[in-house]
């Protein structure tokens, strides 16, 4: 079984216009209202792969029945932690004149200490030898910045396999528990560093330090020219396919799943990488967070390059 941590979960309002223009008023607007979050869109391409998949979510009570039927229609297991509200909501416009993105992106309520206990006994109790975690996505405020860092080290005391996609304080205390994948885009690895990285020798020298920290498997997300990736002695640049992009918003998460499920499905690090990218460039030439289409990843797949750095 694959798990989705999903902590800071929301409501994605997605409207596509054809230009988007300050202080005006757009009326029967065309437009989506669905449940989001990373892990919920990671589940999303996991289930339309063919795998099993849960989303271990603290989801407001407001949203749970929204939550409930959303992911049941779809196919993934669910774990719901109940608290009191209701959730953020991300909003994103779509311009087809320019094929620009705007996002609004709402903060989330602060939650307890008993919220974060509580987690952590639920998602342990749940998982067992040789099953996957992703843990991805901010933290809401209250949680305590080493969550990752505890949810990891725990589950891999388990027998489980980890991967990390988070950014900030979350991502350094993270990687003190050594998670067998990571997946930082390019932004968050400059972060993590607090320096400019440019260039592919400069950004496989990073990763090289990465996996000096004990990480098994690194993998640095280049959003339109792909993915750099690292693990023993190999390190592959993974260029994309060049697609009809119409929406790049979830494709690192789809590019997460595909590394898990190789993973699952044992595929050599080439192989994992080949998935990985053609489920981004899957998910951008569709509209909506978690959407891809399994037969255009298997197309996509045999477009991906792969160049040994």
């Amino acid at each position: 079984m694959i798990f989705c941590s999903l902590l800071n979960p929301a409501l994605d309002c997605i409207y596509s216009i054809e230009q988007f223009q300050t202080g005006s008023t757009f009326v029967d607007t065309a437009g989506m209202i669905t449940p989001a979050g990373k892990g919920l869109n990671v589940a999303r391409v996991i289930a339309t792969l063919g795998e099993q998949v849960c989303v271990s979510a603290i989801i407001p009570a407001n949203d749970i029945k929204r939550s409930t039927e959303f992911l049941d229609s779809l196919g993934i297991g669910h774990d719901f932690l109940s608290i009191p509200g209701s959730m953020r909501i991300n909003t994103t416009i779509l311009e087809k004149c320019n094929g620009s993105v705007t996002h609004i992106n709402s903060c989330s309520s602060s939650v307890n200490e008993y919220v974060q206990s509580a987690y952590e006994e639920r998602f342990i109790a749940n998982i067992k030898k040789d099953d996957i975690c992703c843990f991805t996505g901010s933290l809401p405020p209250g949680i305590e910045q080493n969550f990752y860092s505890t949810l990891i080290h725990n589950s891999s005391e388990r027998g489980c396999l980890t991967l990390l996609d988070t950014r900030d304080n979350a991502l350094r205390f993270g990687i003190r528990s050594r998670p067998a994948m990571i997946k930082p885009n390019l932004d968050e690895l400059e972060s993590f560093f607090g320096e400019q990285i440019s260039g592919v020798h400069h950004i496989a020298l990073k990763g090289k330090r990465l996996l000096d920290m004990g990480i098994e498997y690194v993998f640095i997300s280049l959003g339109a020219d792909g993915m750099i990736a690292l693990n023993g002695n190999e390190c592959l640049l993974c260029s994309a396919p060049r697609v009809n992009v119409k929406d790049t918003v979830g494709c690192g998460d789809a590019l997460a799943a595909g590394l898990l499920v190789a993973k699952k499905r044992q595929f050599s690090f080439s192989e994992m990488c080949r998935m990985a990218v053609a489920c981004g460039s899957s998910k951008a030439m569709h509209e909506g967070p978690g959407n891809v289409s399994g037969d255009e990843v298997w197309q996509l797949m045999e477009d991906v390059e792969i160049t040994a750095v």
